[in-house]
């Protein structure tokens, strides 16, 4: 398992009250859409999208092995 070392950089939870803005058109995402495709005990992939602009936030594959 791979170690990072943030020197000089301080991480912290984030408060219960922070909801994040999407990077395109900075409306608060209280809701994030997901677009999965596959199955699940094979392998999945899935998009995080902004509802409001439908820009890609983010990309996961994920697979179960036996």
């Amino acid at each position: 398992m791979a170690t990072f070392k943030f020197q000089g950089i301080k991480i912290e939870e984030a408060p219960e009250t922070a909801v994040p803005k999407c990077p395109k058109c900075e409306k608060r995402l209280d809701t994030v859409w997901i677009k999965t495709k596959g199955l699940g005990f094979v392998e999945q992939k899935q998009i995080l999208m902004c509802p409001y602009c439908e820009s890609l936030l983010g990309y996961g594959t994920y697979a179960i092995t036996l």
